[in-house]
């Protein structure tokens, strides 16, 4: 086997490739029509970004994130449903309540 010889430099600069955060990142391959890279080329950098920011910037735009105060709405809700029914009102009215404090107290 016959030795391989790389400068330092080289040899850093793969090692150092192989630990970059984005290879631990799910990957999609998906392809496109002709021309279509070229469009979101162009978009990319009409934007000042690019090419992943620009399909990432899509991706999230068409399929977001649940968001903490959205899980944390569903909580409540199931909280407030599993109560006897005579009692979810009160309950409601407690919830909004609170709601509104945090929200005026955001406010200040």
């Amino acid at each position: 086997m016959a030795n391989i010889y790389l400068p330092y430099s080289d040899l850093y600069a793969r090692f150092m490739s192989d630990l970059s955060p984005s290879r631990l990142l799910d990957k999609i391959i998906i392809r496109v029509p002709d021309g279509m890279r070229e469009r979101i080329k162009r978009a990319a950098e009409a934007n000042g970004r690019s090419v992943n920011a620009e399909l990432l910037a899509l991706l999230d735009k068409t399929y977001p994130a649940v968001s903490l105060i959205e899980t944390l709405a569903k909580e409540m809700a199931e909280v407030v449903n599993s109560l006897p029914v005579e009692n979810r009102d009160e309950a409601w009215a407690e919830v909004f309540d609170r709601l509104e404090k945090v929200r005026d107290g955001a406010k200040e």
